[in-house]
C-alpha cells in the first residue's frame, strides 16, 4: 500500500511540475478595459500654456486627439497588458503603435502629493501627467 501511494505521489509531482512548465499564453494577459487608478484626464505642460493632455477612459485611451479602443482597426486597437506595477498599452508583436508605459501614482506638487499619471518613455525620461492643469513642467529624467 505504501509503494502504490508512493508512486501516486510521484506521478502527482510529475504531473505537476508539467502543468508549471507549459508557457502561459500571451494573448490571455491582454487586455481592453483599463484600471481604474488610470482613468481620467491627465495634462502635462508644454509651455507657453500649452498642455499635452491624455484621457483615458473604461474601454478608450486619447492623447492629442488620437483615440484608442477595442473596437478600432489595426494600430488604434487599444489593447492593456501589466508588467509590474506599470500598465502598457497597444505594446504587443503585432501592434506597431506602442502608446508606452504607465502608472499613477502620488507626487509632491505646490506643498502637497497630487495624484499623477507617469509616463516612461525610454531610458530614464519619465513625463508627469498631474490631473489638474498646473503651469510647470514635472517632468523628469533619471539619466542625463
Amino acid at each position: 500500500m505504501k509503494k502504490f501511494i508512493g508512486i501516486i505521489f510521484t506521478m502527482a509531482v510529475i504531473f505537476g511540475i508539467q502543468l508549471t512548465a507549459l508557457p502561459a499564453d500571451a494573448s490571455a494577459s491582454a487586455s481592453t478595459t483599463t484600471p481604474k487608478a488610470l482613468q481620467g484626464t491627465w495634462f502635462e505642460y508644454r509651455g507657453e500654456g500649452k498642455f499635452n493632455i491624455i484621457k483615458i477612459t473604461t474601454h478608450s485611451f486619447t492623447t492629442n486627439g488620437k483615440s484608442y479602443t477595442p473596437s478600432k482597426k489595426s494600430d488604434r486597437k487599444l489593447q492593456v497588458s501589466k508588467w509590474g506595477s506599470w500598465y502598457l498599452f497597444n505594446k504587443s508583436k503585432s501592434s506597431s503603435k506602442d502608446l508606452g508605459q504607465y502608472k499613477a501614482t502620488k507626487q509632491l506638487i505646490g506643498g502637497s502629493y497630487k495624484r499623477v499619471l507617469i509616463k516612461y518613455r525610454g531610458i530614464g525620461t519619465y513625463h508627469v501627467f498631474p490631473s489638474h492643469k498646473y503651469e510647470h513642467k514635472y517632468s523628469y529624467k533619471v539619466l542625463d
